[in-house]
């Protein structure tokens, strides 16, 4: 219709009423029934018959009263003529309509049909006809108004789009294991690489054999570890639980000395006098200090010593902060420094292993908090702020999305967000001192790009953050179309990302040395790149398993390892790292790093153990070719992927003193190591399956003694009867009561807080098919599973 049209009055039109019209009103002229009508339909709809239509076309205002009878019609206007019912209509005049259905205008061509109807009585043989011209001159005009008020009906599912409803089912993309859903980034999915060595475990457990007692003693002995570990928790005495000064100065100067420089969270300067105060009056420090020491020094107890010797008292600083952040009233926690206690407790929890694999659930709802305080918009659009507080802002903000995206490549989760959910600008290249009170919107840049900041590192690593957001969407979201053109240049865009990383992180290191005091340290580098490494795995394991099919993929497994040998170096497998603390507390960086890999669970175990699989996977693929191929010369690298395997039993060896409680992880590197072995040495299949089973019977041997050296250590009474099935451990009475919703207990030996999940695979459902994997691979505890 022309946009010039009237508007449209939305009333009952007349046609919708059922009451009979006597026969004065069928005499009624097209104009007055215009008039009677509620809608001012558009120009080109509205009928002018004769010199009436235009008289009623010339009128301004509308009718808005009953129509008037014929009878007065013609007493009005001074027209002579029979008055009765039986007098025969003019030629001008409507037809009789039943109760449903009256005249109403049309267009033109619906016009020149009404004006071909005869002007004599209707009678029975024109009726039918007359009647029908009328009914579908009203379906017109009621699809002329719908259209007009511009009436669609719904979508079937308004819940979906119509496209997604209409489109063929969207692949797996990833694990079913119990109650979650593992997407393609989660460890959990490197295991149907191996689908020989776990066949081979599984076919050892049925049997009920040395290896599978092994097991079960050290499931039994590593729960009652784990248990003898949470501690009652008071909601009265929260942030009371601080050690003496000498050690606490030590924990807070770990922390600040490591994370802080990578994932700026707290003001330095603000919290440090914050610190001295406590110190000096500790009554009259808030419990919201309280709660961020206690967090600072849980995070730097897994940097203090080489077996985590503060784990149980960390564990209960990390536990009173979640009761903190539930308790009421909640709405209280929303500032600042719940911010900042949220975005410490979700790096804490994954420190020390207190459920690192629900990190992405606390992330979430870390992200979905700040953005309700407004943290998503840039600190210029909500009023003019200080320096201090627009900086701190923009600081935070940038830690949580990283936080997130780290969350969501060890959960296999996608982000759930995007650069079009948020405005805020990235962090300005300030030192904590720099961060005035005058108005942000009149600082101005100040200083040499290039000088080393207390910012440097955050910026050097938020420069990739846009491409690693991509890709963690390219492999998780299920409705990502399967693009290996898309894998290949997402790979060729990291590349350059790592590059520039590299460049930039020279560039610091060399800047360091022109400082006075220590900002860039090789704890910083190395966190930053596995950060940033890790996103190659992500993106190539998905088509490393189809690389043993399909030579298109090849170049994925090439990928895999090479950036699974760059990772092995900085986490140290490859060339394993030693160092002391200086006499004045502080700590050697390597040391430091080191210890966060061998003490730390979440993403500093997760990333360690995908380095893994791609290194196992093409050690035993390397090993069968040298038996395979002609001469049986040695094939190139072998050698330094047996160097990280070993390294990396060395690294599960410490991590179980360090108090891991898991031990199937240790066994999966000590089986890849004797496999390989066996197949360099061509022994036929039915050996090597027995040199797979022996060495694991062997290994939960071992493991157990160190298992039993953390239970000493801990002070854990041991009863060990000759049947493993009643080994009996004397574990100390918890509190059920108090420690109901804080203690999360594992539902399964390895899933919830061991070292390597592998117990996750029951009830496994292995979508990619055809691998032959395991369904089982421990049983599950029912009464365990019944909590979850």
């Amino acid at each position: 219709m022309p946009g010039n049209s009237p508007p449209i009055t939305l009333s009952t039109p007349s046609f919708f009423f059922n009451t009979p019209l006597d026969a004065s009103q069928e005499t009624l002229t097209e104009a007055t029934d215009l008039q009677d009508t509620s809608f001012d339909l558009p120009a080109e709809t509205a009928i002018a018959g004769g010199e009436t239509a235009s008289s009623a076309a010339k009128t301004e205002k509308k009718r808005r009263r009953p129509a008037l009878s014929s009878s007065r019609v013609k007493k009005g206007t001074g027209n002579a003529g029979s008055s009765d019912s039986n007098s025969q209509v003019p030629a001008r005049s409507a037809p009789a309509i039943g109760p449903t259905q009256r005249q109403s205008p049309s267009n033109s061509s619906a016009r020149q049909k009404s004006s071909s109807i005869p002007s004599s009585t209707i009678g029975s043989n024109s009726e039918a006809s007359t009647v029908d011209a009328l009914a579908a001159r009203v379906k017109e005009l009621e699809q002329k108004l719908a259209e007009s008020c511009y009436i669609t009906q719904p979508a079937q599912d308004q819940f979906i789009e119509p496209d997604d409803q209409e489109a063929e089912s969207a692949p797996m993309k990833g694990t079913v294991s119990k109650t979650r859903f593992f997407g393609q980034s989660h460890w959990m999915n490197g295991i149907h690489m191996f689908p020989g060595v776990f066949e081979m475990l599984k076919e050892a457990e049925t049997r009920k054999n040395q290896h599978h007692a092994g097991f079960v003693k050290c499931k039994v002995l590593g729960r009652a570890i784990k248990a003898n570990r949470y501690k009652a928790v008071s909601t009265d005495k929260l942030g009371e639980n601080i050690p003496e000064r000498g050690l606490a100065d030590q924990l807070v100067s770990a922390y600040f000395d490591t994370f802080e420089g990578v994932v700026r969270i707290l003001h330095r300067p603000t919290f440090m006098s914050e610190y001295e105060r406590y110190w000096q009056n500790p009554e009259a420090s808030s419990q919201v200090f309280l709660i961020q020491l206690q967090l600072c020094m849980a995070i730097g107890a897994t940097l203090h010593d080489d077996v985590f010797s503060l784990r149980a008292t960390s564990m209960q600083w990390v536990h009173e902060a979640q009761i903190w952040l539930v308790i009421p009233p909640e709405k209280s926690r929303m500032t600042i420094a719940g911010i900042q206690i949220m975005c410490m407790l979700v790096i804490a929890k994954a420190c020390c292993a207190i459920g690192q694999d629900l990190t992405w659930v606390s992330a979430g709802s870390l992200v979905r908090q700040a953005m309700y305080m407004g943290l998503h918009r840039d600190p210029r659009h909500l009023g003019n702020m200080s320096v201090y507080r627009s900086e701190i802002r923009r600081r935070l903000w940038a830690t949580i999305l990283e936080l997130n995206l780290q969350c969501s490549y060890d959960a296999g989760g996608p982000p759930l967000l995007s650069s079009k959910h948020y405005d805020t600008r990235s962090p300005a290249d300030l030192n904590d001192d720099q961060l005035t009170d005058e108005p942000d919107a009149d600082r101005k840049p100040t200083g040499n790009p290039e000088t080393l900041t207390d910012m440097s590192v955050q910026l050097a690593l938020q420069k990739s953050f846009a491409l690693r957001l991509i890709i963690i969407k390219h492999v998780n979201e299920f409705r990502s179309k399967e693009s290996y053109a898309e894998t290949l240049r997402l790979n060729s865009e990291l590349t350059k990302a790592c590059r520039t990383l590299t460049e930039t992180l020279a560039a610091l290191s060399e800047a360091q040395r022109h400082q006075p005091r220590t900002i860039f340290t090789h704890f910083h580098s190395s966190l930053v790149q596995m950060f940033t490494y890790r996103c190659f795995l992500s993106l190539h394991q998905p088509m490393v398993a189809r690389s043993a099919s399909d030579p298109t993929y090849y170049y994925s497994r090439k990928v895999s390892l090479d950036s699974s040998l760059k990772l092995a170096q900085i986490t140290g497998l490859s060339t394993p790292r030693y160092g002391t603390s200086s006499p004045g507390g502080s700590l050697d960086p390597v040391v430091s790093f080191n210890r966060l890999i061998t003490n730390g669970a979440g993403v500093f175990r997760v990333i360690p153990t995908q380095t893994l699989f791609s290194v196992a996977l093409e050690f035993i693929k390397k090993s069968e070719e040298q038996n395979d191929s002609v001469g049986g010369g040695p094939v190139m690298n072998l050698f330094e992927l047996r160097a990280v395997l070993q390294s990396a039993e060395t690294w599960f060896e410490r991590r179980i003193r360090a108090g891991e409680t898991g031990v199937k992880g240790y066994c999966f590197v000590v089986v890849s190591l004797a496999l390989a072995e066996a197949l360099e040495m061509g022994l036929p299949q039915e050996d090597v399956d027995q040199v797979v089973v022996d060495t694991g019977a062997s290994m939960s041997i071992k493991a157990y003694d160190l298992l039993k050296e953390v239970a000493e250590r801990e002070g854990l009474s041991l009863d060990e009867p000759e049947d493993e099935e009643a080994i009996h451990i004397d574990v100390p009475a918890i509190d059920s009561d108090a420690m109901q919703g804080i203690m999360e207990m594992p539902f399964d030996w390895m899933v919830m807080g061991g070292d390597l999940g592998l117990d996750g695979m029951g009830t496994f459902n292995w979508a990619r098919g055809g691998m032959g994997m395991p369904q089982q691979f421990d049983s599950v505890d029912p009464s365990v599973v019944s909590q979850f």
